[in-house]
């Protein structure tokens, strides 16, 4: 009997100590269980605290860029105001300026001398006046773009050949010749050694110099390069041959001519 008692008083004593080790073990597992409950709140409550700032920041940026695009937008629609009403002007002033042109082309030499005051007996050639009288009108004139520039070069330059070859239209020919440089920025001279009408031609800043003779069989004017000076290396393959062109060319002539100059 006491053989059975202390079998069941071992048994006991075991399952005891096998409680108290489990119930020791539960109450550490349930510590350490609320102690990562406890943890992942707090960083939950950082990652809610990060996520409300940033989406303060986010809301801040958005209001940043769309405040970027309203000015963005204005500033394009200021400039597009801006070019609309150059291009007006432009478009104003281009037709002014074409009027012009067309207006001086359209007038012939047998309309200048019906306009004009009658010579006294003791001038035997009448165009002279009419050549003083496109010199006046010319000086009194606003200043020109390039291209009314070339077409009043083309006219007085016609004009001026058409007047002959004697003592008084040679003397005209060299006032129109100052006024041809003040279209054209270039010096022109006329070569009073030659029987036929021909001009010398140069830009001082450059060198750059070449001969016009105008022939009238074929009515048409010759060039003759002299000096490309400081053109040489950007100097086109034409400038530096002998062309023929006619007067309608005269403007595109010149005009390719002062964009490279230009260039230089």
């Amino acid at each position: 009997m006491e053989r059975l008692d202390s079998k069941f008083h071992g048994k006991y004593t075991a399952l005891k100590k096998r409680k108290l080790l489990d119930e020791g073990m539960e109450r550490k597992r349930e510590a350490e269980l609320k102690e990562l409950y406890d943890a992942m709140k707090d960083w939950i409550s950082d990652l809610n605290k990060n996520n409300a700032e940033l989406n303060e920041k986010l809301v801040e940026k958005q209001d940043e860029l769309e405040k970027t695009r309203q000015e963005f937008l204005e500033d394009i629609h200021t400039r597009d105001s801006e070019i609309l009403r150059l291009k007006q002007l432009l478009d104003e002033k281009a037709e002014k300026s074409n009027s012009k042109a067309t207006g001086l082309l359209g007038r012939t030499p047998e309309s200048i001398l019906e306009n004009s005051t009658p010579m006294s007996p003791k001038r035997k050639t009448p165009l002279s006046h009419g050549k003083v009288k496109r010199v006046q009108l010319s000086e009194n004139a606003p200043h020109s773009s390039p291209t009314e520039e070339s077409q009043e070069l083309e006219c007085s330059i016609r004009h001026m050949c058409i007047s002959g070859n004697g003592t008084n239209e040679i003397r005209g020919a060299h006032m129109l010749c100052s006024l041809l440089q003040s279209l054209v920025r270039m010096k022109i001279s006329v070569n009073d050694e030659t029987e036929i009408f021909s001009i010398s031609v140069s830009h001082e800043a450059s060198g750059y110099s070449f001969t016009l003779t105008w022939l009238e069989k074929s009515d048409e004017w010759s060039y003759k390069l002299s000096s490309l000076g400081t053109l040489e290396r950007i100097a086109a393959d034409w400038m530096r041959q002998d062309i023929r062109f006619s007067m309608n060319m005269c403007r595109m002539f010149f005009e390719r001519i002062s964009s490279i100059i230009s260039k230089g």
